[in-house]
Formats: C-alpha cells, sequence, structure tokens
C-alpha cells in the first residue's frame, strides 16, 4: 500500500469539504465549518452567524 503525501491530503480535505458544503446548499441546508478559529453558520441564502458557547456551555449566536 503506498502512503499518501500530507499535501495531497490537505488537498483531499479541501475538495471535499467544499463538496459537503455545496451539496448542504443545494439542499437548502446550513453548514457549519471554523473559519479564521470560528465555528461559523452559513445558511443556503449566503448569510452567516458565528456559534460561540460560554464558559457553562451554552450556546450563543452571533450575527455577522
Amino acid at each position: 500500500m503506498s502512503r499518501i503525501s500530507t499535501n495531497d491530503l490537505k488537498d483531499i480535505l479541501k475538495r471535499a469539504t467544499e463538496s459537503a458544503r455545496q451539496e448542504a446548499k443545494k439542499n437548502g441546508v446550513p453548514s457549519v465549518y471554523e473559519e479564521n478559529g470560528n465555528m461559523i453558520k452559513e445558511y443556503p441564502d449566503g448569510k452567516k452567524t458565528q456559534i460561540i458557547f460560554t464558559e457553562e456551555g451554552k450556546r450563543e449566536v452571533e450575527y455577522t
């Protein structure tokens, strides 16, 4: 079995992530991903919200 390079793996993961985001948008559901260290929820219409968890574990949403 051959090994895959780190760069090839990063490319595969990037393409898989983009494919999943496109599928979510096509099916009318939001996708959640990390961007610049923040958890982002992106809706099919392009609106984005940042998901934040308090120290108590309560979820808060910041509209961007």
